[in-house]
């Protein structure tokens, strides 16, 4: 595999007077969303729904939903590190290096994680890396196995409104060749909301330079929970545009599920 950090070089240089036309970062925004997997699953006891803004057109931020045999399906989140022509290339090739190892190593995620890191700093510069949530639903026993790799904690929201949020079990990938992770477990019951999002959603800030935070996120949901999930996710992320006044400085990438009963 060529290393991304050369095709990033090769990809860059024609532009370092001149930024990429409309037409071109058009062209490259329309191949990134053939890339990210944008249906969510069908599961007889979870829906998901989801949002993606990119600050620039194109973005370092993906989503993805793998399908991993035996009722269980991944949901994946993921931040690569910088913006733009560089992060979208290095998007597309960790979830290259993703999807290929999932579909080998589907029964351990340690061991799918520490093959798809060895196999991303390979290919990366030290300067590069990733950070992700990757959990594995199972549609028969409603549970979630799950590794956040440094990624913003995602939040179950109960009924009640309690919270357990799923901080990290190890560091971000692409840095450190010996690299490990735990895998943790939680059930999703009905009248609980599982919110993954990457920091663009908490950190977008207003004109005083205030930050969205966890607490208006929690406010948005609260206000549109009785919305079907697929409107309920728009509003949340129209909360986020508005509070930033449409002036989004980062990638927003916003997952909602909410577990059902089966028919």
């Amino acid at each position: 595999m060529q290393a991304v950090d050369a095709v990033v070089e090769m990809i860059e240089a024609p532009f370092a007077a001149t930024y990429p036309s409309f037409e071109e970062m058009a062209s490259a925004r329309e191949v990134q969303n053939r890339l990210l997997g944008r249906r969510a699953p069908h599961l007889d006891t979870l829906e998901c729904a989801l949002c993606y803004l990119p600050a620039r057109g194109i973005s370092g931020d993906f989503y993805d939903f793998i399908h991993m045999g035996l009722g269980r399906v991944g949901l994946v989140l993921g931040d690569i590190s910088g913006k733009g022509v560089a992060a979208a290339l290095m998007m597309a090739s960790f979830q290259a290096i993703l999807r290929s190892q999932a579909a080998a190593l589907t029964d351990d995620l340690a061991r799918l994680l520490r093959s798809a890191n060895r196999q991303f700093c390979e290919c990366t510069g030290e300067s590069h890396f990733v950070s992700l949530f990757l959990g594995e639903y199972n549609d028969t026993t409603r549970r979630l196995r799950y590794a956040n790799c440094g990624q913003t904690a995602p939040l179950i929201v109960h009924g009640d409104f309690s919270i357990d949020k799923l901080e990290s079990t190890a560091t971000v990938l692409g840095m450190f060749p010996d690299w490990n992770c735990s895998v943790c477990e939680i059930a999703l019951l009905p009248g609980d909301t599982l919110l993954l999002f990457t920091d663009g959603v908490t950190e977008a800030m207003n004109a005083s330079g205030e930050e969205f935070g966890e607490i208006r996120l929690l406010e948005a949901l609260k206000a549109s929970r009785h919305l079907p999930l697929s409107a309920l996710v728009n509003a949340m992320a129209a909360a986020v545009q508005e509070f930033s006044g449409h002036h989004l400085a980062d990638d927003v990438a916003l997952v909602v599920a909410r577990p059902i009963l089966p028919a």
